[in-house]
C-alpha cells in the first residue's frame, strides 16, 4: 500500500481500516541480513549517539536505560515533522504492523507506508543490557530495508548510547515525479530524521520525563511525536538542533547510487571504447550465480560464449584505435556504434528492474555515450596536435584510463548481475 496528499494527511478513521489492510501485506524484500550489502545495491546507515550516564551496573528503574526504553516503545524517538507513526498497542511489539506518514516539503507532500516490527532484542549479561527492535518496511513503502533501534548500556562506565543501523533501498512509488524527488531529497531527509531521533531521544529521556512512555495522542489508534520545539528540521548542518551535546557521536553513511552511476559509467566506456562496455556487463552476466533469467538483453549477454566474442571485438578494438586509417569516432557510423553498446550496457546493467529504471538507465548510457565519444575525441585531439603527443601514447593513455573504470564499475555491474 501507498498513498500520497498535498497539505492534509488521514484521519483516525481512514486510518483505522488502512491499518487493518496493512496487517496483511508481507515485507518488499527477501533479502537477509547477511545479504543487504553495499556491493549488492543496499545503501547502509550507522549512527551512535550518547543519551548520557546512569551509575554502573545493570539499568536502574529510573535510569536514562529505562526511560529511553519507555520512549521506544511509543516510537516517540520520531520527529512528527518527517516520520509520524500510527500504531494500535494491543498488537505485541514483536510482528506489530505500524503506519509511517512521510513528511516532506514543509510538511505539506505527505505518503502513507506500513512497515512491521520484526525482531526485538532484550539482553543482560556482565559487561552491557541491550534493548531494541527492527522494522522491515512491507509492499507499497517507498523505501525498502531494515533498521535496527538499539539501546546500550555499558555497566562498567554507566554510559548509556543509542545505535541506529539501516540497510536500504528505494522501494514502490505511486508516481515518476515521487520516484525522481525521492532521489533528490530523499536521503537528505533521512540524513535530518536520523540526527533528530538523537536528539529527541535525549531530550525526552533527560528534560521531559512527563512525556516518557506517553504516546502523542490517543484514539481507536496510537500517534507518536509530542512536539518538543527543537528548531527547523535541517538538511546541510552538520550538527543537529537541540539543548546540549546534540552532535551524532559517530554517523557513517554508504549510499548506493548503483542505478544511476553505473548506466552512465558504462556509458561513457562505450564512449572510449565501444566495445568495453557489454564485454563488461556480459562478462558479469555470464558469471553471476542465479536461477535462470528472463530479461531478454540479460538472456542474450549471459550465454557463455558471448563474453568471448565481445572480448575478441574488444581487443579488436583496442588494435585498430591505433591504426592511421580508423575512421575518427566522431563520424556518423562509429558514433552510432558507441551509442548502440551504451545502450544495450546501460539496460543490461539494471535488467530485471521495472521497465522505467531499464529505460532510464539505457537513456543514460547513450547520452553518455555521446558526451564520452566527443569528450575524449577532443581530448586526443588537443593532445596530439597542440602538444605533439603521440597518438600511440595517448591511446594506450587512454586505454588506462578504460581499464581504471572498468574495474571501478565490476564489482557494482557484478552485484546487480
Amino acid at each position: 500500500m501507498i498513498e500520497w496528499r498535498w497539505r492534509s494527511g488521514w484521519t483516525e478513521e481512514e486510518l483505522v481500516p488502512r491499518l487493518e489492510r496493512a496487517r496483511a501485506l508481507r515485507r518488499n524484500f527477501t533479502e537477509g541480513a547477511g545479504e543487504m550489502t553495499l556491493e549488492a545495491g543496499w545503501s547502509q546507515v550507522h549512527s551512535v549517539g550518547t543519551l548520557g550516564h546512569e551509575p554502573p551496573g545493570p539499568p536502574r528503574p529510573d535510569g536514562i536505560f529505562e526511560r529511553s526504553r519507555r520512549v521506544l516503545d511509543t516510537f516517540d524517538f520520531s520527529d512528527p515533522r518527517i516520520v509520524r507513526w500510527h500504531f494500535s498497542t494491543e498488537e505485541p511489539l514483536r510482528g506489530r504492523t505500524v503506519l509511517l506518514e512521510l513528511k516532506s516539503l514543509n510538511q505539506k507532500l505527505r505518503y502513507l507506508c506500513a512497515v512491521r516490527v520484526g525482531g526485538t532484542r532484550l539482553e543482560h549479561d556482565e559487561k552491557y543490557s541491550i534493548y531494541g527492535f527492527s522494522f522491515e518496511t512491507l509492499q507499497g513503502h517507498i523505501e525498502s530495508g531494515r533498521e535496527w533501534f538499539l539501546l546500550k548500556k555499558d555497566h562498567d562506565t554507566g554510559e548509556v548510547r543509542f545505535h541506529i543501523e539501516a540497510s536500504w533501498r528505494p522501494g514502490e512509488f505511486p508516481n515518476w515525479w515521487s520516484r525522481v524527488g525521492f532521489s533528490r531529497v530523499g536521503p537528505r531527509y533521512q540524513r535530518a530524521w536520523h540526527r533528530l531521533t538523537h536528539v529527541r531521544l535525549r531530550e525526552l529521556t533527560r528534560h521531559r520525563p512527563d512525556l516518557v512512555g506517553q504516546p502523542a495522542r490517543r484514539g481507536k489508534l496510537e500517534h507518536s511525536g509530542h512536539a518538543l520545539g527543537l528548531g527547523p528540521v535541517r538538511f546541510y548542518s552538520q550538527r543537529a538542533p537541540g539543548r546540549r551535546k546534540t552532535q551524532v557521536d559517530e554517523e557513517v553513511e554508504a549510499v548506493n547510487r548503483g542505478l544511476i552511476l553505473t548506466p552512465l559509467g558504462l556509458g561513457v566506456l562505450a564512449g572510449m571504447r565501444s566495445m568495453s562496455a557489454p564485454t563488461l556487463v556480459s562478462r558479469r552476466l555470464s558469471q553471476a550465480p542465479g536461477g535462470p533469467r528472463t530479461a531478454p538483453l540479460s538472456v542474450a549477454l549471459s550465454k557463455p560464449w558471448v563474453p568471448k566474442v565481445l572480448g575478441v571485438l574488444a581487443l579488436g578494438e583496442v588494435v585498430a584505435d591505433k591504426l592511421p586509417k580508423t575512421p575518427a569516432r566522431v563520424k556518423l557510423l562509429p558514433l552510432a556504434g558507441r551509442v548502440f553498446t551504451g545502450v544495450v550496457a546501460a539496460a543490461s546493467s539494471v535488467a530485471g528492474q521495472k521497465r522505467s529504471i531499464v529505460a532510464l538507465a539505457a537513456v543514460l548510457g547513450g547520452a553518455a555515450a555521446v558526451a564520452s565519444t566527443w569528450a575524449f575525441y577532443s581530448l586526443r585531439t588537443v593532445a596530439t596536435k597542440r602538444y605533439r603527443v603521440p597518438n600511440v601514447a595517448a591511446a594506450f593513455a587512454e586505454d588506462a584510463l578504460v581499464a581504471a573504470l572498468a574495474s571501478r564499475l565490476m564489482p557494482v555491474v557484478e552485484a546487480r548481475a
